[in-house]
């Protein structure tokens, strides 16, 4: 499927960016961005950067934000290998629209991750829980992306299959608790009616860009089955990341950060 006009550069609206906030610290440049989405939705990205010919585009998961301690820490880390992207998108943080609930969301990390190959040699996606299906998505209909990883993402929307009140979620309470603005802002539409295919449906379209599928043994939300099926659909090159005791999508930053964190750069700096 064909990027969407404005994404190719063909109309100006669907690419232009604008940079609210600029800071550096040490040999790292923090800028807040913002760019627009093909319906004209400002979304926003802080880019960090080392001047890499590399880059990689970050999405975190549902209920989560860009500036959130745990992917502050991610791109600290992927800062040895890349420049990082980390994204609102649209619904979360300070970006604008409300979420689709991955109809319009794949096609936003497109435009972006299409603008990035403008400025970079090679571009990596990394996507969390909900964002890891934002990033596939982008990858297998877009192709604009050298490398993919896909971190605690369901196989399937809305299969929960664990009893998160009753199970791990306890552990992540501390964490969340003592956030600043964990959500700042969330919108959502209602649960659309047109049907859209599922991770599992997405992997194997993600070839010939190498693919990580990364889980932690300790999720509170969704069983390691769920990273094993879409290991078992996904095409050559894919490997598969089990971390021991890891909590979900993010939370894994918190109490296993090396244990994900490291793979994730061996991987990211293999292939980009």
């Amino acid at each position: 499927m064909a990027l969407p006009i404005r994404a190719l550069g063909l109309a100006e609206s669907g690419t232009r960016s604008t940079t609210r906030l600029r800071a550096t610290h040490g040999a790292v440049e923090t800028s807040v961005e913002t760019f627009f989405a093909d319906d004209g939705v400002e979304l926003m990205v802080t880019r960090r950067t080392r001047g890499a010919r590399r880059a990689v585009l970050v999405a975190p998961g549902l209920f989560t934000h860009r500036e959130v301690p745990e992917h502050q820490a991610l791109a600290d880390r992927l800062l040895d290998v890349a420049d990082v992207f980390t994204v609102d998108v649209r619904g979360h943080g300070e970006s604008g629209g409300a979420f689709t609930w991955g109809v319009r969301e794949p096609e936003d990390v497109a435009i972006l991750a299409r603008r990035l190959r403008r400025e970079y040699e090679s571009v990596g996606g990394v996507g969390f829980s909900f964002g890891g299906y934002h990033v596939g998505a982008a990858a297998a209909r877009f192709k604009v992306f050298d490398a993919v990883a896909m971190v605690a993402t369901p196989r399937s929307f809305f299969i929960v299959d664990r009893h998160f009140l009753l199970r791990g979620i306890l552990r992540s309470v501390r964490a969340i608790r003592h956030r600043r603005s964990t959500l700042r802002r969330f919108s959502l539409t209602p649960m659309p009616r047109t049907r859209r295919p599922s991770a599992a449906q997405v992997v194997p379209g993600i070839a010939p860009a190498p693919l990580l599928i990364a889980h932690g043994t300790g999720d509170w939300l969704l069983g390691v089955h769920h990273a094993r099926d879409l290991y078992a659909r996904a095409t050559e090159p894919k490997s598969l990341l089990l971390v021991e005791g890891g909590s979900h999508a993010e939370g894994m930053m918190i109490a296993h950060p090396e244990a994900l964190s490291t793979p994730l750069m061996e991987f990211l700096d293999r292939h980009l």
